[in-house]
This record gives structure tokens, sequence and C-alpha cells, in this order.
């Protein structure tokens, strides 16, 4: 396959997804300043990987659902990290609690998300959406598949098998860019709510992820025109793949 060209776009309201080596690093831009992007890192198959070989302890399901390949996690990068988000220097680990990702450097003012789902097409009914509504859940498995189709048996295979595994969920999402404060209270500490705020990223904002295996990575330009998160206007962003470090 030919090289990728330098800069590419992630459509607005769509997905993207590219292939990222080991040692590549990929970079993200908010090219307007105010789009949140759901972010995804899926492993392909790698002999050098950790595995669980079938176990005849456990069940036949425990045993399917422990080879399911690796995607990032963000509830175990939470508590390998002990923070709600990355920092630069800080990887993303895998549901197997093994680095896909690593933060190598982040030009905006560092506000992420890792709690929040990504939004799909029960999210816009629940927000009192008539039909069906662009998504984020639905631009990844459709990135995927593009890429799949572009690329051949390796992305192939890998993708079914995820699919499979996961009974058509996606992992929760990588949200770059993404304000979701925990609300404060007098005195200190934290009650227990979250808000949906607009990005306080600036134009041209972006971030550097290096791969720590060979990875696909999918990435989503939220399409969410209900909440303030994007701004009220989803737009396009940007990424480039980038060699060795950066």
């Amino acid at each position: 396959m030919p090289s990728p060209p330098a800069l590419q776009t992630i459509p607005a309201r769509r997905g993207a997804a590219t292939l990222l080596r080991h040692g590549q690093t990929i970079k993200i831009t908010n090219t307007h300043g105010h789009q949140v992007i759901d972010t995804w890192a899926f492993a392909l198959p790698s002999p050098s990987a950790t595995t669980s070989p079938p176990d005849p302890q456990h069940t036949t399901e425990a045993n399917l659902a422990a080879s399911i390949p690796e995607y990032t996690s963000m509830s175990h990068t939470r508590a390998s990290l002990l923070k709600t988000h990355p920092v630069p220097g800080d990887s993303i680990y895998s549901q197997r609690r093994q680095p896909l990702l690593t933060l190598t450097k982040d030009t905006s003012p560092g506000i992420h998300d890792t709690l929040i789902a990504a939004c799909d097409r029960w999210r816009y009914q629940e927000l009192g959406v008539r039909g069906w509504h662009a998504n984020c859940t639905d631009n990844c498995w459709d990135a995927l598949a593009e890429l799949a189709a572009a690329e051949g048996p390796q992305v192939v295979g890998g993708l079914g098998k995820l699919q499979a595994g996961l009974g058509g969920r996606v992992p929760d999402p990588f949200n770059l860019f993404m304000n979701i404060p925990l609300r404060e209270r007098e005195g200190g500490g934290y009650v227990k709510g979250l808000s949906f705020e607009e990005p306080v990223t600036g134009t041209g904002d972006a971030v550097w992820l290096r791969a720590e295996r060979d990875v696909v990575v999918v990435m989503s330009a939220c399409p969410q025109d209900v909440l303030g998160i994007n701004g009220g206007v989803p737009m396009e962003a940007h990424f480039e793949v980038l060699e060795g470090e950066v």
C-alpha cells in the first residue's frame, strides 16, 4: 500500500481510521478549536503480544472473552494511572493492561475525557431526536470497515473477531478535547455530578500519540449537536502519521 498523505481529514460528523505501526506517532489536530474527537486503538495480531490461552478451569464463554483482540480501555487506563485522563508521558492501556499508545505531547490545555461513552443511536433518542442521527458508535464501525476493505486480511480478520467478541458495542473512547468537569462543592472535594461543557481548546491545538504496538487508530469527529460539547456546530478535524520520535 502507498504511504498515506501527510495530512488527512476526519470529516465533520464522520469517522476515519488508519494503521499506526509500532513506534509511529499520530498527531490529531483540533483544527477549528471546538471539536471533540472520540478516539480508539485496536491492536493488530502480534506473536509477541500478551495472550491468555484457554484455561480448563473456566467456561468456554470466559475463555472466549479473554481471547478478544486488545483495544484501548479507559477503565483499565484509569486504574493503571490513578488519573481521570492521561497527560504527556502517560500510556493508554488495553483491557489486558498492556500499553497500546503513549501520549507524548499535548498543546491543548490538557482537558480530555475518559468517562463518557461514545454517542449512539439510542443516546440521541434519549435526547429527544426523532429518527437516526449520526453518532460516534456507527462512525467507529464504519471507519474500521472502510480501512479493512482497503488493507486486507490482517485488518479484516481482527475486525471480525473484535465485533463478535464485543457484541456490537464499542469500547469507551478516549474523548480528546472533551470537557466533562466534575462538579466541585464549597470547601473542596467533589459531589457526584458531571456536566457536558464546551471545549476549552484553541484553534490548531493538537495531541501526539505514539504506538507501542501495531494498532489501528479510529477517530470520530463527534456529531453531537444537541448538547454544547462541540460548540453546537460539529466540524472536521485532521491527523498526520509521523515517523520516529516527535
